[in-house]
């Protein structure tokens, strides 16, 4: 499996994330932060920007991901209904883009995914409702 090798170089397929999240070196490196990440799919180029502000950090929303597919996002579920349950661990790929100590309060994560959401327009062409 890829040994973790810092925050800036993670850009992960669903298989590999799935198999990382099982690795001390990354469970370690990602419950230590709270984050703004991106989720590609790489069939359609269209992105997903997310936050982690919760407990257990980037760990455990990325854990929701590997657990049901869709870590409960409403878009992702629909994606799933229309191409089926393999859909997204053919097609995502998961990357962080900025990273927060765990201290940070969540007002400043969430204004954050805002800043990147107008910067990636992930509202109007990528996978972002809201």
């Amino acid at each position: 499996s890829e040994k973790f090798n810092g925050y800036q170089n993670v850009s992960i397929v669903y298989k590999n994330l799935k198999i990382a999240l099982n690795d001390p070196t990354w469970i370690g490196a990602l419950k230590n932060v709270k984050a703004i990440y991106a989720i590609t799919d790489i069939s359609n180029g269209k992105l997903y920007i997310g936050s982690a502000c919760g407990n257990g950090g980037l760990f455990s929303r990325w854990s929701e991901y590997i657990y049901n597919l869709t870590g409960g996002n409403k878009e992702f579920e629909e994606l799933v209904n229309k191409n089926g349950k393999d859909y997204i661990s053919k097609n995502f790929k998961y990357s962080i883009l900025e990273i927060f100590d765990t201290k940070t309060k969540q007002e400043y994560i969430l204004e954050r995914e805002s800043y990147w959401k107008n910067v990636f327009e992930t509202k109007k062409f990528g996978m972002n409702k809201n």
